[in-house]
């Protein structure tokens, strides 16, 4: 996303003239439209993603191409004039299109994503965007986040600290060679080499270890600048040795440019979010550009020139930054504005209106504030200043709409505790016990916690963050008192949402509960897949302690209950997935403890707030979900208690369903927190009637000294 404009030098000196090289032009209109026709279609395009990896490669190829230039005729790299020239191209746009997302998000966007959208913007501002997006891919908590409007500037976040780093990095390879007393080319491409080999491993160890951190990871992804940085010097090292190079049989060059863009358009079409990425995934893009760029446009009948210097396409090349940045906000705004998902010919209005966008900031904003005299702008501190005030601006209105957001969210707790200390009748689940009819009028309405406070009424107890290895702080109860049952609870963040309604007992003096709880881990041997292998390992590693833990305390032991994600990912046949379950209960069951497994909540398509906050008024029916969708078609959970004995599945569905449907609202209370977790206040209500269950199966005697 740099300037498209490089100069072909015959020496190392470097020509005032530059020219257009309509094979970048190109690769930049392409990979914008592979990026934005993802967005607008995934599914037609699920590798559309890997436009972002030709962007990298361009501008790892053209910015060291200018650094090159400057650093073997002068030994030296300007860093105030560098960074400046950055800022006068990139930030105007970007601020441009920050600032009007974030008063979109102020007009249109719930409440209930304030913090998150403003926490997103203002990151894009200081350019650590990636770095956000990078710890929530492997916080569990965030995996349900709807995305924000500023999530694509994670990729120039990624750009801003390369170019933030790269001088640097030449001055580095200066730094050396004047002290061997060498050529700076020579010295400049070992650094550079060492640098992207490095990066490359690094991605390949990170993507396999944890997926999702790497596809964000600057660290993992420098490789892709420096591959065109490489290209970029090899040039540069034929140029500077004044030697012809010998010229590629054009044929043989167009039958490499043709391969370049047909292994582009396979990634766009072919990868998905199931690949793993970068790792050796990103060698084909990457690699793929590269050619492109290296064989330039070869002047044969054969060649790709006619489409490559398409007028469509050189200017698409030319908007293609403005492009990228004006395409996806739209996309998650609209459906808040419209208040339905986005169907075709909204899409098409966002396609449509974002190459207008484009063409008028390029026209308007881009080229008067990168080539314009006004205000001194051309000076490298005025740059600075402006720059400076600008992200100031952004940030101010960011932390006051996130303070904003937090002040709603503290005013609906309070709301929320209030009326959980004096429980009207019919309360919560309280309205669904069966053969009992309840009916509140005072229920009419009202939204417990509402959508604003709602984020924060989970069950994330501080005490119960277990990593790879059990916690033995998550007790609630009395540890003195002898006479209550012992009642531990396992499983996945599912098993973790049952919590509040043993602590409530456990407040009670009616048990004494321990947690063994980890996000994203079922009690379970089975063999789980996913992009993350690194938390894949915790899962395994706590897993056994838990089993270590059951085995010597099991004389302090009186029940084990455990649940979780139905649709949780696991690999093997059906069967194998049963077996899984069957294989870790029955040690437990064998020495004597029961085990209550209770079935699954239902879980929904998307975040049930999300459509709460649309409506105007809440009934019992508002945003339910078709009970046919709210369950998983297989559950190993309750499958595998029919082959353990001493295990017994307690099915809560009716509290949570009716004959047709799931509500998202159930006798005033807010059930869900996001698609599939239970609210803490909604899993409170629910107390009473888990107690009553086991006490009626005669589970609560104390059965251990």
């Amino acid at each position: 996303m740099t300037d498209n404009k490089t100069s072909r030098p015959d020496s190392d000196r470097p020509r005032t003239a530059t020219v257009v090289r309509p094979e970048i032009q190109a690769l930049r209109a392409g990979a914008a439209l592979l990026v934005v026709l993802y967005h607008l279609w995934p599914v037609r395009v699920p590798g559309g993603f890997t436009g972002v990896d030709v962007f990298f490669v361009i501008s790892g190829f053209l910015i060291t191409s200018h650094l090159a230039r400057e650093a073997t005729s002068t030994g030296s790299v300007r860093l105030g004039r560098f960074w400046a020239r950055r800022a006068r191209r990139l930030l105007p746009a970007a601020y441009l299109v920050l600032a009007s997302s974030a008063v979109a998000v102020f007009i249109w966007i719930p409440q209930i994503h304030w913090v998150q959208n403003f926490r997103e913007i203002l990151a894009s501002a200081l350019y650590f965007q990636n770095w956000r997006l990078a710890l929530d891919a492997v916080d569990y908590l965030a995996a349900d986040n709807s995305p924000s409007v500023a999530l694509h500037y994670w990729t120039l976040s990624v750009e801003e600290q390369f170019y933030v780093a790269w001088p640097l990095l030449m001055l580095l390879g200066l730094a050396i060679a004047a002290r061997l007393k060498t050529r700076r080319l020579t010295v400049m491409t070992a650094v550079v080499m060492v640098a992207t080999v490095s990066s490359f491993a690094y991605s390949l160890w990170l993507t396999y270890h944890t997926g999702p951190f790497a596809f964000f990871s600057t660290f993992a992804r420098a490789w892709e600048f420096g591959a065109g940085a490489l290209l970029a010097l090899a040039t540069a090292h034929a140029a500077a040795g004044r030697r012809r190079v010998r010229t590629l049989n054009p044929r043989v060059g167009a039958a490499i440019s043709w391969a370049g863009l047909a292994a582009l358009l396979y990634c766009g079409l072919r990868f998905s979010g199931s690949t793993a990425f970068p790792g050796t995934a990103a060698l084909l893009p990457v690699l793929a550009t590269v050619a492109v760029i290296a064989v330039g446009v070869p002047q044969t009948r054969l060649s790709p020139q006619r489409l490559l210097k398409l007028r469509f396409v050189q200017w698409t090349g030319d908007i293609s930054y403005p492009l990228y940045l004006w395409h996806w906000p739209p996309i998650v705004i609209l459906p808040f504005a419209l208040g339905h998902p986005l169907g075709f010919e909204p899409r098409i209005a966002i396609l449509v209106g974002t190459f207008a966008a484009a063409a008028f900031t390029k026209r308007f904003i881009e080229d008067p504030v990168r080539t314009g005299r006004r205000l001194g702008i051309q000076r490298t501190s005025v740059t600075f200043g402006l720059s400076l005030v600008l992200a100031m601006a952004l940030a101010a209105t960011c932390l006051g709409g996130i303070r904003h957001a937090d002040a709603a969210s503290e005013r609906a707790q309070k709301v929320s505790e209030r009326v959980k200390s004096d429980t009207p009748r019919c309360f919560g689940a309280a309205s669904r016990v069966p053969g009992e009819p309840c009916d509140n009028p005072e229920l009419d309405g009202l939204l417990v916690p509402d959508t604003t406070a709602v984020i924060k009424d989970d069950a994330n107890y501080p005490g119960c963050k277990a990593t790879n290895v059990i916690t033995t702080t998550c007790v609630f109860g009395d540890r003195t008192n002898r006479t209550v049952p012992r009642v531990v609870v396992i499983g996945d963040s599912h098993a973790r949402s049952l919590l509040p309604a043993f602590v409530r007992l456990a407040k009670q003096h009616k048990v004494l509960v321990t947690g063994h709880v980890k996000a994203g881990c079922p009690w379970s041997s089975n063999t789980y897949t996913g992009p993350n292998h690194a938390i894949a390992e915790e899962c395994y590693q706590w897993r056994d302690s838990v089993n270590d833990w059951l085995k010597a305390n099991a004389d302090k032991i009186d029940i084990v209950v455990t649940t979780a994600l139905s649709s949780t990912r696991a690999l093997g046949s059906e069967q194998r997935r049963i077996a899984g379950y069957a294989e870790t209960w029955r040690p437990v069951t064998e020495r004597g403890t029961p085990i209550v497994v209770i079935k699954d909540n239902p879980s929904h398509a998307k975040n049930t707030n999300d459509c709460l906050t649309l409506k105007t008024t809440i009934t019992p029916d508002s945003c339910a979900t078709p009970r046919g969708k709210a369950f998983a078609s297989f559950d190993a959970l309750t499958l595998a208690t029919k082959v353990v004995p001493g295990t017994r599945i307690y099915d809560f569905t009716h509290y949570y369903c009716n004959e047709t449907s799931c509500p998202a609202v159930i006798g005033g209370v807010n059930v869900y927190r996001d698609r599939t977790h239970v609210s803490n206040t909604y899993m409170t209500t629910l107390s009473p009637y888990i107690y009553a269950r086991l006490d009626q199966d005669s589970l609560l005697e104390r059965r251990t000294g």
